[in-house]
Order: structure tokens, then sequence, then C-alpha cells
């Protein structure tokens, strides 16, 4: 008997000691605490921030944390609320000068008191709101990659590529530095058949119960290790028959995180739209969404069905899952649609298409007329040219290459219309697939800032004429040219003229040029490009 009583007193001591707690003192000439409230003033809110409580600061008389001891920190409100969206513990990061969250918020019942869980507690500490209309901004970036400064200041949560599974459950890869940005970091782990084998492991894991186990501990371990405060699981092109093991799977790794105070967030692919029913294949969208913290819809490539089906997409998605978990995911890539399937393209790559510049006629020759031609917008071969396509909402265009290609372009103009279904469905949020600083790409970010400023999508299109082509030459004069040819009057002067084509997607320009080397008529005719 006295054993057992013994035994449940040890376990007491450990459960004391596991925790150390500290109450925020609001002297600060007799804060005795942890932390106590700070006279600097010098520290901006960052934009789109509320503060909630007063700024706190280290007491550097406080005892030392001992090796492996968290903190359980309270902090007073200013205001009480029960409100937690948008609410996390900030640090301020005096290498970066930015804030940084560092912790979730738990609200007691009265909304009093905020309390965060700090492995490593930072200098100074507040806890403020993200003012975003209570909607996530999901950024993703490449290991590697300069976050868009844009998406720097926006995001809520930051998204980088950073492992992928092994076959036997392990993860390979190291989590990157975390961005210069006030939003929470959730590396990837990422499967999917472009990224070679990663597939094959991911069906080896769900395989067995005991390998589906082993990979969620592998995982929690890699959690703990690195500090981390949440993951991202973006296993996409899983067979169907996987659907019971990964909903499995996705529940006990939930489990095992959540009982660490970390976030679970997923990217899946969207389900299809059959001809008498919806087909989620591997993903359980009802399930999975009682398990994540958040889910993201993965880029719907295909442009020509995508405001067709994305209505009734949503409207099932949000019937089984909570729609303020649900995340769209915008893209700054082209999507180019052929016989052979879709692939993505850079701005920079689909504009360089659209632009080819080519000649049609057989003599260059001083004081003639040489046909130039853009000759993958030529309306008069039957080509659509670049226009605004309403089905589609985006700027677009068709070419000839092996059997023909749509290529459809993502910009500001696009990005408005599809952040409307955030608007329509109450979505959690957006989510940008690739935020990195790439001059090539899209810029997106300037259609998602209204829209976080506001809550609402601004729904703008270019107008045809920012989207004829613009011909220049050197010499001479040009005649047409809006239906993508252009008639060369040559001048009279034998020499190398330049021809330019200048086109615009509606929000940047592209030009493209011909250099031509005219002879005198009796002369052998050269083109150089």
């Amino acid at each position: 008997m006295q054993l057992g009583v013994l035994a449940a007193i040890a376990i007491t001591v450990i459960t004391i000691g596991v925790l150390i707690w500290f109450f925020l003192g609001r002297g600060s000439g007799s804060c005795k605490e942890a932390y106590c409230e700070a006279s600097r003033s010098t520290l901006e809110i960052p934009a789109y921030f509320d503060q909630h409580s007063k700024l706190f600061q280290r007491n550097p008389d406080a005892e030392p944390i001992p090796d492996g001891f968290n903190l359980e920190i309270r902090i007073p409100l200013e205001v009480a609320t029960t409100d937690d969206r948008g609410l996390s513990f900030y640090g301020y990061n005096s290498e970066n000068n930015i804030w940084e969250p560092v912790a979730n918020v738990l609200l007691d019942e009265l909304g009093e008191r905020a309390t965060g869980l700090f492995t490593d507690p930072p200098q100074y500490l507040a806890v403020f709101r993200r003012l975003n209309e209570g909607r996530q901004v999901v950024a993703y970036l490449e290991q590697g990659k300069t976050i868009h400064p844009t998406a720097a200041l926006l995001a809520t949560v930051v998204h980088t590529l950073d492992f992928t599974p092994a076959p036997d459950g392990s993860l390979q890869g190291q989590p990157s530095s975390r961005p210069a940005t006030t939003a929470v970091h959730y590396p990837v782990i990422a499967a999917s058949r472009e990224i070679n084998g990663t597939v094959p492991s991911v069906d080896n894991i769900l395989s067995t119960s005991a390998e589906r186990t082993n990979h969620a501990r592998e995982i929690l371990q890699r959690v703990a290790v690195h500090n981390l405060t949440g993951i991202d699981i973006a296993y996409l092109d899983l067979r169907a028959d996987h659907r019971t093991s990964f909903t499995l799977f996705i529940a006990e790794l939930a489990e095992g995180l959540h009982a660490q105070g970390k976030v679970l967030t997923l990217t899946l692919p969207a389900p299809l739209i059959g001809a008498d029913r919806i087909d989620e294949g591997a993903y359980d969208w009802a399930a999975l969404g009682k398990s994540a913290d958040l889910i993201k819809i993965a880029p719907i490539r295909d442009q020509s069905t995508f405001r067709l089906h994305l209505p009734e997409l949503l409207s099932y998605i949000t019937s089984v899952v909570d729609p303020g978990k649900v995340i769209l995911t915008l893209t700054p890539y082209a999507s180019e649609k052929s016989a052979e399937g879709l692939r993505s393209l850079t701005l920079t790559e689909a504009m360089t298409i659209a632009s080819k510049l080519g000649i049609r006629s057989e003599n260059l020759a001083a004081g003639g007329e040489v046909q130039v031609v853009a000759v993958n917008i030529d309306r008069d071969e039957g080509l659509s040219g670049l226009r605004w396509q309403p089905e589609t909402a985006t700027v677009a265009f068709t070419y000839k290459l092996n059997g023909g290609r749509t290529v459809w372009i993502e910009n500001a103009f696009s990005a408005g219309f599809k952040l409307e279904f955030v608007s329509v469905y109450n979505l959690g949020g957006l989510a940008v697939e690739d935020s990195s600083d790439d001059i090539f790409l899209g810029n997106i970010w300037t259609a998602v800032e209204p829209f976080v400023a506001s809550g609402q999508p601004v729904l703008l299109r270019p107008s045809q004429a920012q989207l004829l082509p613009n011909w220049e030459v050197t010499g001479g004069n040009l005649v047409g040219g809006d239906r993508g040819l252009v008639t060369w009057q040559t001048p009279l002067e034998a020499g190398s003229y330049t021809v330019t084509l200048t086109l615009s997607d509606g929000v940047e320009r592209f030009e493209s040029r011909i250099v031509l080397f005219l002879e005198l008529e009796s002369e052998t005719p050269e083109a150089a490009n």
C-alpha cells in the first residue's frame, strides 16, 4: 500500500517537472517572473496585424530553463476575446528585424489569457491577430528560393518543399531555414508522379499497418528534432485502393501532432467529376477533414473545365469538410493542353511561344515588301491570337504543334476571378503554388493583396486592345499587324534591319526581335534571327 502511495507521489513530481509554469508580472520594477512588461516601444507592429497584449521581455534575472524542459507561458490580453482565429504568439527576431510566430494560442474560458508552450522562448513576446478577414494565405516555396516580397508580407503560412518519403518510411531531406516572414512555417513532405520514386515509396508505406505506424513515428520524430510547429503532407497520385490506409495514417499522424501542440495540414488533389458521381479516389475528404487543420486543393491545370466543374466540386467539398479548413490553390504558372496532356509553363515561356517570329517572303530585297509573322498567333492561319476567354476567365491563345495546343496564362486578371470562389463558398483562404520572387512567373500577388485587405476579389479583364501585337522596325514602313502578320515595306538602302514585336498579357510586356539583311534586288537574300 505504501509503495503505491510513493509511486503516485513520484509520478506527480515528474508531471510537474515536465512543464515549467510562468505567470507574467505587470510591474516592471518588481517583476520576478520569466517575462516582464517591456519598456521598449521602438518595435513596430507588423502590417496586417492587431496587437492583443502588451509587449513582454524575457527577464534576464529569471532562472535558466533546464535542458529538455518547456515553458508554458500565460499572457493577459488587453481585451477579452473567445475568437482565436488568426491569434498567435509572436517573438521578435533581432537578426532579421521581424516578428515571427513562435507558438499557437490557447485561450482560457473567459478569453482573458492566452497560453502557449515554448521550447526556445524569444527575448520579446506579444500576442497578435492577423487582419486578413479571417482567411489564410498559404505560400508554397521551393527549397533555397527567396520568397516574393508581397508574399512575405501577406502569408499566414509558408510551406517549404523540403522532404520526401523513403520506401522504409523514413524521410529524405532537411527543413529549410525559416523564410523572412511573419507567417508560420510548416515544411512539406511531398510525393507525386513528378518526384521520381516517391509514389512507390508511399505505396510501400501504406501497404501494412506496421509500415504506416512506423512512417507516422518517423515524421513525429523529425518534427520534434527540428522543433517544427507543423507539417504538410502532400501525397498526390495515390491509388484508390490506398483510400482506407491513407485515412488511417493521417488520423494517426494528426493524433500524435496534436498531442504535441503541433499542426497538420494536407495538400490533396481535387476530386474528379464523373458522369453520375464525384470520384474522390484515394482521398476520403470527410474523414481527412476531421483529422487535418487545413486542406489545400492542389492546383487544377485544365482551364477548359475549371470554371465549369469548380462550383460542383466546392459545393461537395464544403458539404463534407468545414469550409474554414478548405484552401483554394492558385498558380502563377500558365497551362498548356494538347493531345499529350497538360504541362505547366512560366509566363515568360508562354509569351515566348506566343511571340515567335518568322518570315513569309522568298526575297529580302531593298525597295520591296516582306511579310513578317508571329507564327503562333497568326489569325489568318486560323489561330485564335492572344485574347481574353470569358469561358475560362484567362488570357489564352491556340497554336499549331503536333495536332494543336491551347495555352492559358495566369496573371492578376485570372487570379481575381479565381479568388471569387473563395468568397462565394466562404473558404478558409487561398494558397499560391509558387511564391518565389521569380521574375519569369506571373505576378498574381497584385490580385491577392486587395483581396486580403477587403475580402472581395477585384474582377477586371484586359481590353482586347492591350492584347494586340505591336510592331516596330528600324527602317521602312509597316502595314497591318493586328492579326499577327505585318507587311514591311522595305527601305531602298541595303543593310541589316530589326523588326520588333511587342506582346502583352494585359499586365507585362514582352519583346521578340528578328534581324533581317536586305540585299539589292539583284543580290542573294539572307536572313538571320
